[in-house]
């Protein structure tokens, strides 16, 4: 599985703007598990008693005890190296209760909630002792709520081909996550591209949005089309076809994209998409995305899933709220 702490605050990151193109990050997140490792000096051995103390209340889940017993430590940190990483117990302990809070909105099958308010936790606690159990949390909850269509980090090359203008790409300073992504441009004809994903659920009325991540070479207006068999009911309305020309049984919508050359994160809800032809969530045959024709477009794609609604609560579970 791809997902990681990492890939998380890269998404908070789209809360203020979008992502610049990036490799990975391996070295600073060695960096960071160093740091949170590390122990501070203290002028006094009174302090040093003090800082010992928070850990343990922390440990017992007392965060108000623990936070007094980081200030008192605080006060004797020996440089600003140290005060720093007292800082960080510090904000854990504000932080505690908000993670507690999420752990619950779980409990209480608020699968998507929790998620959100996890990623947000994240952006500001993500570089304290917190980090660890968010991780944990964060890959439960994404490994529960996410099915992967594609992430492309098999080089299908029968599926994906040269010919028609995907190839796959392992630099790591064109990935957003994984080992790879696709690229996908025009081919000389100026005929209409196409990306196909035949191996999909077949009702996806149990889910929520389609999201993958998008990074434009060259500015393209992509299209995703949800192709559908028809109405679950025999004999369900259908559009009809002008004389000479079919109508295609779909669902479609166009892909919301800035115009910037970093990786943006594309979620689009399934409710927004358009049928045609008497299409419905219940009945899909492909998952496709399509540039028109004549178009120049140059862009790379990465990790295309679904995102699940809350599960059901089994029976004599905890309640909603």
């Amino acid at each position: 599985m791809k997902s990681s702490l990492k890939l998380a605050l890269m998404l908070l990151g789209l809360l203020a703007g979008s992502l610049p193109v990036c490799g990975p990050l391996n070295s600073q997140d060695a960096a960071k598990a160093e740091g949170e490792a590390a122990e501070p000096s203290f002028k006094d051995e009174k302090y040093k008693v003090s800082f010992n103390q928070g850990k343990e209340e922390f440990k017992a889940g007392d965060y108000r005890g623990a936070g007094k017993s980081f200030k008192s430590a605080l006060r004797g940190a020996a440089e600003k190296a140290d005060k720093a990483l007292v800082n960080r117990w510090i904000l854990a302990c504000k932080g505690s209760p908000t993670l507690k809070q999420i752990e619950l909105m779980r409990q209480r099958n608020l699968w998507n909630e929790a998620y959100d308010q996890l990623l947000l936790a994240m952006q500001r606690y993500g570089e304290t002792p917190l980090r660890a159990p968010m991780e944990k949390l964060y890959t439960e909850l994404d490994g529960a709520l996410f099915y992967r269509l594609e992430n492309f980090d098999f080089a299908n090359t029968s599926l994906f081909t040269q010919k028609y203008g995907k190839t796959f790409v392992k630099d790591p300073r064109y990935l957003v996550n994984g080992t790879q992504c696709l690229r996908w441009v025009n081919t000389r004809d100026g005929k209409v591209g196409q990306l196909k994903l035949a191996s999909v659920p077949r009702n996806w009325s149990q889910y929520n949005s389609v999201e993958f991540w998008m990074a434009l070479q060259v500015s393209a207006t992509p299209e995703v089309y949800l192709m559908s068999s028809g109405g679950k009911k025999p004999g369900a309305a259908r559009t009809a076809a002008p004389a000479g020309r079919s109508v295609s049984i779909c669902l479609m919508r166009k892909v919301p994209l800035k115009k910037t050359r970093a990786w943006q994160y594309v979620r689009i809800p399934l409710s927004t998409f358009k049928s045609q032809g008497g299409a419905t969530l219940e009945t899909i045959t492909d998952f496709r995305l399509q540039v028109q024709g004549g178009k120049t477009f140059n862009f790379l794609i990465d990790d295309i899933r679904l995102r699940k609604k809350n599960p059901k609560a089994p029976a004599g579970g905890a309640r909603k709220r």
